[in-house]
């Protein structure tokens, strides 16, 4: 049953192989606005026929485009749940969401746990499940951090964890796969830099994190950039300290992805540090004077 409380996000960019699944899905649980980045395949059309209010906007980066949206959409409900393209409720979410919003309890954000799809199969080991994201939150107290990949959402009051998880169905053509994360590389590789020169402007950890999960990214922005031999050491952390030999094939998959990941970001982040430390020392040179 929908709820007029609940407003659902779904950024997209050329999503037509999903969208249509995603508003149906998405429809039982509340209104969906789409904001579309200029797709060229359909899919603002598609949205439009499967009942969602489209907004077209040029992209502006991950958390940007959505703060965008946060700030200009014509939101009608009091709760905002953004949702990937991807991503599904599963049925005892949909009705956990509309109990939530119609209860007494004082949070003003919202954590949900989801579950990986990947080749097929569900995903629960590799450190990567339980994967909790901000995503339900009382429209107003919560908007995304300045960070060009992996952003997180900050927000304003006490923060709750949901009991029942969404799906993300990893359901794109492996070269699709790893040309997205030959982009996240790219950009991650900029936040690197950005730490590492002190000109970072993303969030702290304390900001964005309880319990664990704070000194986990606190761990994950400063001190893994620092670590030796990352590649290796992600492999081994996830196939074998955190189980994914037991996801079969799929794991052995993403655990070497990954692996590719880190080393593709570590490539990425020297050439960029390099080039960013010679500008600063190019601009520390006085002019030559010529008589």
């Amino acid at each position: 049953m929908t709820h007029p409380q609940i407003n659902i996000l779904i950024p997209t960019f050329n999503e037509s192989r999903h969208i249509v699944e995603a508003i149906t899905n998405a429809k039982q649980v509340g209104q969906v606005f789409v904001l579309d980045s200029e797709s060229t395949d359909g899919t603002r059309e598609l949205a439009q026929q499967a009942g969602a209010i489209v907004v077209n906007h040029p992209w502006e980066g991950y958390a940007r485009q959505k703060n965008w949206g946060l700030d200009n959409l014509p939101w009608t409900g009091e709760w905002i749940f953004i949702l990937d393209a991807d991503e599904r409720f599963t049925p005892k979410l949909q009705q956990e969401l509309i109990r939530t919003v119609g209860s007494s309890n004082p949070a003003t954000g919202y954590y949900v746990n989801r579950l990986m799809i990947f080749m097929g199969q569900p995903i629960r080991h590799g450190g990567l499940y339980p994967s909790w994201n901000l995503r339900l939150f009382r429209r107003g107290m919560a908007r995304y951090e300045d960070r060009s990949v992996h952003e997180h959402m900050i927000c304003q009051g006490a923060t709750d964890y949901l009991r029942h998880q969404m799906l993300h169905i990893r359901s794109e053509t492996m070269s699709q796969y790893i040309a997205k994360h030959i982009r996240y590389a790219d950009l991650e590789s900029d936040e690197w830099v950005k730490q590492r020169l002190g000109e970072s402007r993303v969030a702290q950890s304390n900001e964005l994190f309880r319990d664990m999960l704070r000194y986990r990214q606190w761990l994950r922005r400063h001190v893994w950039p620092r670590v030796p031999c990352r590649p290796a050491l992600r492999f081994l952390y996830m196939y074998l300290v955190r189980l994914g030999i037991l996801d079969g094939r799929p794991g052995w998959s993403l655990a070497s992805l990954m692996a590719n990941y880190e080393y593709m970001i570590s490539l990425l982040y020297r050439e960029k540090l390099q080039r960013a430390l010679q500008d600063q020392a190019d601009q520390k040179i006085p002019p030559k004077k010529f008589s």
